[in-house]
């Protein structure tokens, strides 16, 4: 059950052990399941793309001008990457900067989260923001599936 409005907002929680304040825009089923998610999601904290900004990579030539930036910058001798969001900075090589985006070497528009998680993404891509003028080789963007949250 989403709720998007100030209503969230006024029952923050300082002391969520989760962060955030407690805040989230959805209802887990259970705390159990919450945490089976976030394991998906966090994988021990390897560096991942979020979903959106995966979609919006993956649109027009489905990618090769994300690859093509890519090879360029695995060129660069670096230890670290500093992200836009959450943790930082990410001790990690070029290569493994590089394995961030296998998913269009790959050619499927493949997350590691569960797909559950990137159902509501997929349905607004396939459904109300279909209006993009370049679509993507890589096809819906999809997650992997078996967790049963």
């Amino acid at each position: 059950v989403a709720d998007l409005g100030i209503r969230p907002l006024l029952r923050l929680d300082p002391s969520y052990k989760y962060g955030w304040g407690g805040w989230l825009p959805f209802s887990w089923k259970s705390e159990e399941a919450e945490l089976k998610a976030f394991d998906v999601y966090s994988q021990g904290g390897a560096p991942t793309i979020f979903p959106i900004i995966q979609i919006i990579l993956a649109r027009g030539n489905s990618g090769a001008a994300t690859l093509e930036w890519v090879e360029k910058v695995r060129q660069w001798p670096f230890r670290r990457v500093i992200p836009q969001h959450l943790d930082a900075p990410l001790n990690m090589d070029p290569e493994a900067f590089a394995k961030t985006f296998s998913f269009i070497e790959k050619g499927v528009n493949g997350v590691r989260f569960c797909d559950e998680d990137v159902k509501f993404l997929r349905y607004a891509e396939e459904g109300f923001l279909n209006f993009s003028v370049y679509k993507s080789e890589l096809g819906p963007l999809q997650g992997r599936g078996g967790c049963e949250l």
